[in-house]
This record gives structure tokens, C-alpha cells and sequence, in this order.
């Protein structure tokens, strides 16, 4: 199994890249023009070329089952996620006004997508199949986020939200995998999608750290040591030994097991910062649980990782 050293060494240059992007943001080399044209190109084009890599004739999709257990795990780990993260908060203090909601939404959903994928793909370079699942996976994520997250925010659903450009390629790749289609793509369009996707990694995480800069605004580490503990250890422990259980004993492929063991040691997701500020939320305590899960997985991600990955046997 990978060591602590070959698990931190693939980590390390992901949160490197985030400090690169923060820095940026910082330094005002980023506009606001800019970033909304990188976010786009990578949303409609770049990560689209990726799924479309990863999916299509991937071994770990060659049974529909293997797409129905990666979404419905993605929901439903992140609905009790939910429910975890709301039992903290309350045990730590928070109340409704105080940030319970967002706190609620921040932890319960991990970093599903930019940071596990260069992880897995580093650790298992001759098995594509982990990092095929990761966007399916992904969809049960933002069905819940995009369903019970959203309500747990305002009391409303944000479906229409969903059918966004990964969710296309998603159904798209599935489509195409399950009926053989992938077969018939030319080799000029598979290298065309191959080129623009191996953008789109660097891209997005480069662009979360201008994101967590872009909301680390004065006052911000107000309160935030009770926030960073009651976050942590929900989302560090209690989640990553939720997920880990669940892959031990869910009837699931190895593939799929080994994309839960590093989804469980992921932290916060970036994402809900701007859900609680176009929503009504609380952005700073969002961006308090981004920094501290993120701050701690640094740490803790290779030793979930490779004790997970081991008590797995996988």
C-alpha cells in the first residue's frame, strides 16, 4: 500500500497550487472579468473534455450497477453528512443567525472533485477506473447539495441548476459507455478532448484558492477557532470514519472503495462559500470551515488515506 510520504507527496502540490491561486487573488492579478471567464471555459468546455476521457470505456463503468452505487453513495453520504454536521454545530453552540445553516452545508460536503481526482490518478496510475468514477460519483454529490443542501439554506430546491455542463458530459460519457459508442469517436476528437481536458485539473484548483481569497474579507477569524474545531472534527473524523465504514461494508467494486477512501479524506468544499452568498448564508463561516478542514487534511488526508486503503485491502 502507498506510504505516508508517496500519499503527502501527491497532496502537497494540490494545496500548493490552491496557495498559488489565493495568492493571486490577493495580490489583485485576478479581475473579476477574468475569473468569471476561466470559471466558465472550465464549467462548458474544459471539464467536459475531461469527463469525456475518463468515463467512456472505463473498467470500473463496465456494469450499470457501478454508476448507480457511485451516485447513490454520493447523496446519500452527503445527506448524512448533513445531518452530522448540523449535530455538531448545535453540540459546539451554533444557533439559527449564528452561521447554523451554512455551517451545516460547508461541512457536510466534501471536496468531491478537483482534489480527489490528480490524487487518485497519482496513486493508481495504472487503474483509470477510480478517477472514471469520480464525476459520477459527483453527480449524487450536487444532487444533494443542489436538493436538501439548498433547502437546509433557503427552504428551496435548485434542480434547474444541476443540468449544468459536467452533468451533460456525465450522461453523455454513461450513454456512450454502456452502448459501445465510445467505439466510433474519432481519434481526432478523442486527442482534442484529451488536450483540453488535462487543463481543466490545474485550472480548477488553481481557481479554488482565488475563490477562497476572493471571500477572505477583514473580521473573518472572528470566532473561528470553535468553527475550525466543531468543522474538523466533523468533517476529519466523524465523515471520513462514516465514509471509510461505508466502503468496508457496502457490497461495491474495488474501484469505487478506493474513490471513498480518498473522498474521506478530503476536506471542506469550496463551493458552498458562493451558495451562502448568492443564497442568504453566511459566507465567513463557510470560508472559516474551507480554511480550517483544508488546514488539518494537509496533515490527516495520507493518514486517512493509507489506513483506509489498507483496512480495505484495496
Amino acid at each position: 500500500m502507498p506510504s505516508y510520504l508517496t500519499i503527502f507527496s501527491a497532496t502537497l502540490p494540490i494545496f500548493l497550487i490552491i496557495a498559488i491561486g489565493f495568492f493571486f487573488n490577493r495580490r489583485g492579478w485576478l479581475n473579476e472579468e477574468t475569473e468569471v471567464g476561466v470559471m466558465k471555459l472550465g464549467l462548458n468546455l474544459l471539464v467536459p473534455c475531461l469527463i469525456l476521457n475518463l468515463i467512456p470505456g472505463n473498467p470500473a463503468l463496465e456494469k450499470l450497477s457501478s454508476a448507480g452505487w457511485a451516485i447513490g453513495l454520493g447523496f446519500v453520504l452527503i445527506v448524512l453528512g448533513f445531518g452530522v454536521a448540523w449535530v455538531v454545530a448545535r453540540l459546539s453552540g451554533l444557533h439559527r443567525g449564528e452561521g447554523l445553516r451554512t455551517f451545516t452545508i460547508s461541512t457536510g460536503i466534501q471536496n468531491y472533485g478537483y482534489l480527489p481526482l490528480p490524487i487518485l490518478v497519482e496513486l493508481f496510475p495504472d487503474n483509470p477506473g477510480p478517477a472514471g468514477l469520480v464525476f459520477v460519483h459527483g453527480v449524487g454529490v450536487e444532487l444533494a447539495m443542489w436538493t436538501i443542501g439548498l433547502a437546509i439554506l433557503t427552504k428551496k430546491s435548485g434542480l434547474r441548476s444541476l443540468v449544468n455542463g459536467p452533468f451533460l458530459a456525465v450522461v453523455g460519457s454513461l450513454i456512450l459507455n454502456f452502448t459501445g459508442g465510445h467505439h466510433y469517436i474519432p481519434g481526432i476528437v478523442t486527442t482534442i478532448t484529451e488536450m483540453l481536458g488535462r487543463c481543466a485539473i490545474p485550472m480548477a484548483i488553481f481557481m479554488i484558492g482565488a475563490t477562497m481569497s476572493k471571500f477572505f474579507t477583514k473580521g473573518i477569524l472572528e470566532d473561528a477557532l470553535r468553527v475550525a474545531f466543531a468543522s474538523s472534527f466533523a468533517r476529519i473524523v466523524l465523515l471520513a470514519a462514516l465514509m471509510l465504514v461505508v466502503a468496508k461494508y457496502a457490497p461495491i467494486g474495488d474501484d469505487l472503495k478506493r474513490l471513498l477512501v480518498v473522498q474521506a479524506a478530503m476536506p471542506a468544499a469550496v463551493y458552498p462559500i458562493v451558495l451562502s452568498r448568492l443564497f442568504g448564508g453566511q459566507p465567513e463561516v463557510a470560508i472559516k470551515v474551507v480554511l480550517a478542514t483544508s488546514f488539518v487534511s494537509l496533515i490527516t488526508s495520507p493518514l486517512v488515506i493509507a489506513w483506509g486503503l489498507t483496512w480495505l485491502g484495496v
